[in-house]
């Protein structure tokens, strides 16, 4: 079976590429498929034993326009939200969401994020063995993953791998194809995020033309594996039947090869692989592999042996290098000769360019933005020279930003004389309490956080309010490690954190990096 698996996987010079179901999450975390959830929180709706069959009754009367299941979730969500804000059940939960109410998320897909994020770590010890195969495949076995879960077991697993949550993120983010994880419906780290009432798949419907065709030149330059889904999955269908309608007969048959779908074999039923024909309207059809599996450690054997030369992050690396080069002739470091094998990638910088290389080098420092700099210092990932930092690029962005930047990260790396710009800058920073707003210094005796830690306020508050908090903490109380681990965490699940979103969470995300930047590297 694993030969077989991976005769298929060499036919072409591509690594695969996973279409994840929640199949996978109902296998390795014990999550209820999308009729479980609704089950679920129907029962929280309605306080009854057949609340969800209470709703499907309601739905059929209805027109559905996008199926039954999401209009039963609408009708679930209406009467949960009203029940969540009154009901003392929700009242620990109301005090932690906060930050989300603000933004008017609903509390439906609150709790169904929090559900999501507790079963995320609840891994299913029957398939330990699996699960730490499947983690191996993330360097040189797998080009990517696209997925319509909403628990974020993959990226928890594969934490070299970049996110982008949902369409906006799509449409707003410079994609590389490979090492990146598609959350096409939402994550359970971004509530606001997550599709599944009627509402939600109108909108994700209206804005499908770039989604589909970028799954479209997925497919197409890739192998895919589908693995938790139905093969009669309407998400799959929808996929299939776009590709259909731009492939003529010919190449839908060059395609065949590329498509494998994985299916767990039932109770009594053999283990097999064969050829499975979709027919869709216009004569026209499509041929794929259909792998039938009892346990899918075969398959992860097979994909292990199918490995690329060079490992996908440090491949997501160089492309996204070269292409912020040509897009911006900004140089994003130093070059430096390595083997591309290396696997230290915060300690690899690329890159290309014709002409003196001081001369390039330099003059991109004047480009720097503020987002760049307030990255570099939690993340370290920029290899940006200390000098050049100071004189190319502090001078111009501290005058445009109240002189309220993270700077002292380069200036403990810089022994030479500053900028006069750069120095009156430090020298209105004499304390920890130079950094905070008056308001904060006026009211931060009274804030009932005041004796907490780092620690303490991340194990019960979201992130929005931990950095809402943050700085009503005191100063001996923040632990400089735990501090960077909260911003790592924030800024690799997010990407964009810095440059999309609400504007009081960016506020407060960059006044926890000048924070962060002023405990760790102020003398």
């Amino acid at each position: 079976m694993k030969h077989a698996i991976l005769k298929r996987l060499k036919k072409t010079d591509h690594l695969p590429m996973l279409f994840i179901g929640s199949g996978m999450s109902i296998r390795y975390l014990g999550l209820e498929n999308w009729e479980g959830l609704l089950r679920k929180f129907a029962r929280l709706a309605a306080d009854n034993d057949f609340a969800y069959e209470m709703y499907v009754q309601q739905a059929k009367g209805l027109e559905c326009k996008d199926g039954l299941l999401p209009k039963v979730a609408e009708l679930i969500e209406l009467d949960f939200n009203l029940r969540w804000f009154k009901d003392d059940q929700f009242k620990a939960h109301r005090e932690k969401s906060s930050d989300e109410m603000r933004r008017a998320v609903s509390p439906f897909k609150i709790e169904i994020a929090r559900y999501m994020r507790v079963k995320s770590h609840e891994h299913n010890p029957e398939y330990s063995a699996e699960i730490q195969l499947f983690k191996q495949l993330e360097m040189r076995s797998i080009g990517g993953v696209l997925t319509t879960n909403y628990d974020s077991f993959i990226e928890d697993l594969f934490t070299s791998y970049t996110k982008y949550i949902g369409q906006e993120e799509l449409l707003f983010s410079t994609l590389h194809g490979i090492s990146e994880i598609y959350k096409i419906h939402g994550c359970c780290t971004k509530p606001e995020s997550i599709v599944i009432n009627e509402a939600d798949y109108a909108d994700f419907s209206e804005k499908n033309a770039y989604l589909a065709a970028k799954i479209l030149t997925i497919f197409l330059e890739h192998p895919i594996i589908f693995i938790g889904y139905s093969i009669n999955d309407t998400n799959i269908e929808n996929i299939l039947k776009s590709i259909v309608k731009c492939l003529s007969t010919e190449n839908l048959d060059k395609i065949k090869e590329r498509l494998m779908f994985v299916e767990r074999a039932k109770d009594g039923a053999s283990e097999e692989i064969s050829t499975y024909s979709k027919s869709f309207e216009g004569g026209k059809s499509i041929e794929m592999t259909r792998i039938r599996l009892k346990s899918y450690e075969v398959l992860y054997q097979a994909m292990l042996e199918n490995q690329a030369k060079y490992n996908a992050p440090m491949l997501r690396r160089l492309k996204q290098d070269i292409y912020e080069l040509v897009l911006t002739n900004k140089p994003t470091g130093k070059i430096r000769t390595v083997g591309l094998e290396d696997e230290k990638l915060e300690d690899v910088e690329v890159v290309i360019g014709v002409g003196v290389l001081a001369d390039f080098g330099q003059k991109g420092y004047a480009g720097i933005a503020t987002d760049e700099l307030y990255s570099d210092v939690v993340l370290d990932n920029r290899d940006f020279d200390a000098e050049c930092v100071i004189w190319k690029a502090l001078p111009s962005l501290l005058s445009h930003n109240s002189n309220n930047l993270p700077i002292y990260k380069y200036v403990s790396q810089y022994a030479g004389d500053l900028p006069e710009r750069v120095q009156a800058a430090i020298q209105a920073k004499n304390s920890f309490d130079d950094l905070l707003s008056s308001t904060i210094k006026k009211n931060r005796e009274k804030h009932n956080c005041r004796q907490e830690t780092i620690a303490s306020i991340c194990s019960k508050l979201p992130d929005g309010k931990c950095l809402q908090v943050l700085p009503h903490l005191k100063e001996e109380n923040i632990d400089v490690a735990e501090l960077h681990a909260f911003l790592v965490r924030i800024l690799k699940t997010n990407p964009s954190a810095l440059t999309t979103g609400e504007q009081a969470f960016k506020t407060d995300l960059k006044r926890a990096i000048r924070l962060y930047d002023w405990l760790k590297y102020h003398p």
